[in-house]
């Protein structure tokens, strides 16, 4: 997964660097300045200078995150245009998007954390909103095209669906975790495009 350069470089960078790293291991009760302080070797005091409150941290870190994963998908999809009516080449795609995202499944785990702070958080609610929205648009794009009544609840649907075959890998062992989304995406965007 490999974000935009104007998310990889600088302090802050780092400590949001830490941060995914804190809270896929300890959840977001874990996640505290001082803790990313640590993680990231930094003197204590250094995370609060760059993000003063606890809500300043979190909304950045979504911010990173989300960064990070639409960046990715960016990728993929200006490949994908070009098929997006062959299921089988899709499939391709959004298989090596996924095992791209599940080598740093830490990020994966603190996607899926932010996710549901947002709903008690109208500020992270916002970041991952923009995300969402991107994201839609970027799915309606290959599934417009198909002749589907709604393709506006098609891509919400396939949306749905690889986040839930991304969070079921994340569970998974990691040897696992491959041969899972190989045989699942082509049989959930199959299912979406004959669908369709």
């Amino acid at each position: 997964m490999t974000p935009p350069a104007s998310v990889r470089v600088g302090r802050r960078a780092e400590l949001l660097e830490a941060a995914v790293d804190v809270v896929a291991e300890a959840g977001l009760r874990g996640l505290t300045h001082r803790a990313v302080d640590a993680r990231a070797g930094l003197p204590e005091g250094t995370c609060s200078a760059y993000l003063r409150s606890r809500s300043a941290l979190l909304v950045a870190l979504a911010e990173h995150v989300a960064g990070m994963l639409a960046h990715d998908v960016d990728v993929m999809t200006s490949g994908a245009a070009g098929h997006r009516d062959d299921p089988d080449a899709v499939a391709a795609d959004v298989t090596a998007l996924l095992l791209r995202w599940l080598e740093r499944p830490e990020v994966c785990r603190t996607q899926a954390e932010l996710s549901l702070e947002a709903a008690r958080r109208p500020e992270l609610m916002e970041v991952f909103a923009d995300w969402r929205r991107g994201l839609d648009a970027v799915v309606l794009r290959l599934v417009e095209d198909g002749g589907h009544a709604d393709p506006a609840l098609l891509a919400s649907v396939a949306i749905a669906a690889i986040e839930g075959v991304l969070s079921t890998a994340t569970r998974m062992p990691a040897e696992a975790r491959e041969p899972f989304v190989r045989a699942a995406v082509p049989l959930l965007v199959r299912g979406l495009h004959d669908g369709g």
